[in-house]
C-alpha cells in the first residue's frame, strides 16, 4: 500500500473511531439509552460527512431505510440527503467566475449566497437569470481526486480479504464496487448529467404527472449544470404531501409505474431515487431531481427482466426460476430444484411478511439455509439498489411496503404500456412546445393517473375509474383507512419554499 493510501486509511480509522466508541458506550447501562444512541448516531453522521463522497453516499443509501434503523440513526442519516457541509460562498464565487469567464454580478440578476442543497458531489444555489428562476449546480473541489483514492483503497482491501478468506463473495463485491465507481465518475461529469436530464425529459414527456426540469444550456459546462427552478415540497415531508395528495398510496403506485416504465420500456432509468430527489408540486405532479446517476440496460437483460416480472405477477414459479438463471442471479451450476425451493420461499416471505426488519432477516436466513449461491450481475446492481431506495421512500407512508407485495399495480401499468407499444410511438404522440404543457395541465386537472397520454389502455381504465371512483373512495374510507406514519419523519433541508395547493389532487 502506498504512503498516500495508508494515510487515507489512517484518516478513515481516526475519523470513525469516535463513532465506534460512542456506539459501544450506547450499550452500557449508564443514564439514558436514547441519549447515548443519539450521540452515537450524530458521531456517525459527522464522520461520514468528514470522510467525503463515498462515505456520504453509503450513509444516504442506508439512511433511506427509515423503517429498519433505530430512530436516532434514521434522523441523523436523513440529514445526509442534502444537508452535507456546504462549500462557502467565498470559494464558490471564484470557481464559477473561472468557469464562466465573467463576474457573477454581470451574469446573474441575483445569485443566492446560501446553498439551496448540498450533496456528496455537488452543491446547488438558486439564482435569477434573464428574469427566470433557475438553479446552478457545480462540482465540489477535489471531488475526482478523493474518489480515486477511496475506491483504490476499497479495491485493495477487498482484494486482500478475498485472498485471505478464499470465498467467492469478494469477487462479487469487487464487481459491484467497480460498477459503483463507474457510477460515481459519471455523476461527477456534469456534461453527462445534462445529457441525462435532456433525454429523461424527452422520454417522460408523455407522462403528464411527471416534471423533469429543463436545462439552461447556455450556462452549462462540464463542471456546472443549470436548470429551471421547480417549486414543491419534499416527498419525505409527509404532512405537506398529504395536504396535496388525498391518497398517498396512489403516489407510491405512480412511483413504481414510473420506474418500471423507465426500466422495462426504455432500458434507461434515473438510478438515484432517494427522498431528496423527489418533489411533489402544488398541483400534484411529481418532479424528479438530480440526474447524475442514470443507468442503461441491454436489450437482452431488459427482455429477460420483463419476462421474469410477468411470470412473478402471474405466479408462475418455474418461469421465475428460469428468469433467475437467464439474468445470472443464480450460479449456473445450481440444481433447478434447489433454486426453485429457495426462490419460492423468498417470494412467500416478501408477500406475507409486512415487518421490514423481520422480512430482511427471514430472507437472509432462507438464503443461508438453501445454500444457493445468489449473484448480483453488474448491469443489475443499480436496479436492485433502486428497489431498496424506492421501498425506503414508500416507508414514509406505509411502513413495511415492498415492491413484490405492494408494487404490483405500478408494475402492471408499465407492462401494459409495453404491450400497447407506448414507448415505440412516443415521438409520434408528443405535442410540441406550449401545447405539451397545456395538454399536460388539462390531464392533471381532470385527475389523470400516471399513464402516458393517448394510451388506449389508459383511456379505458380512466373511464372505468371515473365511474367507480366515488364508490371506491367511500368503501376505502369505511373499510381500510389510510396507513400513516407512527411518528413524524425528520425534516430535510428544503429546495423550495414548500408552497402547497389549497386543494388536494389524487395521487
Amino acid at each position: 500500500m502506498s504512503t498516500h493510501l495508508f494515510r487515507r486509511f489512517v484518516t478513515i480509522f481516526r475519523v470513525l473511531l469516535p463513532f465506534f466508541l460512542a456506539w459501544l458506550v450506547s450499550f452500557l447501562p449508564l443514564g439514558s439509552r436514547a441519549a447515548r444512541q443519539a450521540r452515537a448516531a450524530r458521531r456517525l453522521r459527522e464522520a461520514l460527512e468528514q470522510l467525503g463522497i463515498v462515505f456520504i453516499k453509503v450513509g444516504q443509501v442506508v439512511g433511506v431505510r427509515t423503517d429498519t434503523l433505530p430512530p436516532p440513526y434514521a434522523a441523523e442519516l436523513a440529514r445526509l440527503q442534502d444537508a452535507v457541509r456546504p462549500v462557502p460562498i467565498h470559494l464558490v464565487k471564484p470557481f464559477l467566475e473561472r468557469e464562466y469567464g465573467r463576474v457573477l454580478s454581470e451574469l446573474f440578476e441575483r445569485f443566492d449566497p446560501e446553498p439551496l442543497a448540498t450533496a456528496s458531489i455537488g452543491q446547488v444555489h438558486r439564482a435569477q437569470w434573464r428574469g427566470r428562476e433557475i438553479v446552478v449546480k457545480f462540482l465540489k473541489p477535489d471531488t475526482l481526486q478523493l474518489l480515486e483514492t477511496d475506491f483504490e483503497l476499497i479495491r485493495r482491501m477487498a482484494g486482500a480479504l478475498r485472498r485471505v478468506s478464499g470465498t467467492p463473495i469478494w469477487e462479487d463485491i469487487l464487481t459491484v464496487v467497480g460498477r459503483f465507481e463507474a457510477g460515481f465518475r459519471e455523476e461527477a461529469d456534469f456534461a453527462a448529467e445534462r445529457r441525462h436530464a435532456i433525454r429523461l425529459r424527452e422520454i417522460l414527456a408523455p407522462f403528464p404527472d411527471v416534471v423533469v426540469p429543463e436545462t439552461i444550456d447556455e450556462l452549462c459546462t462540464p463542471r456546472v449544470l443549470a436548470l429551471e427552478f421547480v417549486d414543491g415540497c419534499r416527498i419525505a415531508d409527509v404532512e405537506a404531501v398529504r395536504r396535496i395528495v388525498r391518497q398517498p398510496r396512489r403516489l407510491l403506485d405512480r412511483l413504481v409505474h414510473l420506474y418500471a416504465y423507465m426500466i422495462l420500456c426504455e432500458g434507461y432509468y434515473h438510478a438515484d431515487p432517494h427522498p431528496g430527489n423527489f418533489l411533489v408540486l402544488p398541483d400534484g405532479r411529481l418532479a424528479l431531481l438530480d440526474f447524475g446517476m442514470v443507468q442503461t440496460l441491454r436489450v437482452e437483460t431488459r427482455q429477460a427482466l420483463t419476462d421474469l416480472v410477468r411470470a412473478a405477477l402471474r405466479g408462475h414459479t418455474d418461469e421465475v426460476v428460469e428468469g433467475f438463471y437467464r439474468l445470472g442471479l443464480v450460479a449456473p451450476d445450481t440444481p433447478r430444484d434447489q433454486a426453485r425451493a429457495a426462490i419460492a420461499e423468498i417470494g412467500q416471505i416478501n408477500v406475507l411478511q409486512s415487518n421490514t426488519k423481520n422480512r430482511i432477516a427471514a430472507v437472509g436466513e432462507a438464503v443461508e439455509r438453501s445454500r444457493v449461491r445468489f449473484l448480483l450481475p453488474e448491469d443489475l446492481a443499480y436496479a436492485f439498489r433502486l428497489i431498496q431506495m424506492l421501498e425506503g421512500v414508500a416507508s414514509y407512508y406505509q411502513p413495511g411496503w415492498n415492491v413484490i407485495a405492494d408494487g404490483g399495480a405500478g408494475i402492471q401499468a408499465a407492462l401494459e404500456d409495453l404491450v400497447s407499444g407506448v414507448a415505440a410511438r412516443r415521438a409520434e404522440r408528443r405535442p410540441a412546445g406550449d401545447a405539451a404543457q397545456a395538454a399536460s395541465m388539462r390531464l392533471v386537472a381532470n385527475g389523470a393517473r400516471l399513464r402516458p397520454a393517448e394510451s388506449p389502455v389508459r383511456r379505458l381504465f380512466q373511464s372505468v375509474q371515473a365511474w367507480l371512483a366515488p364508490v371506491a373512495e367511500r368503501l376505502d374510507s369505511m373499510a381500510a383507512p389510510e396507513v400513516g406514519t407512527a411518528e413524524r419523519r425528520p425534516e430535510l433541508s428544503p429546495v423550495s419554499n414548500g408552497t402547497t395547493a389549497p386543494r388536494a389532487q389524487d395521487g
